[in-house]
């Protein structure tokens, strides 16, 4: 599994192809935690791939920040404007 596949979708905020980036990541790392025999091999594989994820995690905190700052910016126009009536309702038929 390529890190920088996963990082650079995250960077991207393609988070539909990140998802299974991320898991297939996680199965990565399991598997070659599994294999390893010693303590010190099993460290040597978990500390970069937390390292990595902790910096992922800090830059999908920041994109979601921004992404809602979009979205409270763009809501308050929605607020003001007017529904046709014949749109955006419900009718019930008896």
């Amino acid at each position: 599994m390529d890190t920088e596949d996963l990082a650079r979708a995250l960077r991207s905020g393609d988070f539909a192809a990140a998802n299974p980036l991320a898991a297939a990541y996680g199965r990565s790392v399991m598997a070659k935690l599994s294999a390893a025999s010693t303590s010190e091999s099993r460290e040597a594989i978990a500390r970069p791939a937390l390292e990595f994820l902790n910096d992922q995690l800090h830059l999908v905190r920041v994109l979601r920040a921004h992404l809602a700052s979009r979205l409270r910016a763009n809501s308050a126009p929605c607020g003001y404007q007017t529904a046709e009536p014949d749109k955006h309702c419900w009718r019930f038929e008896g």
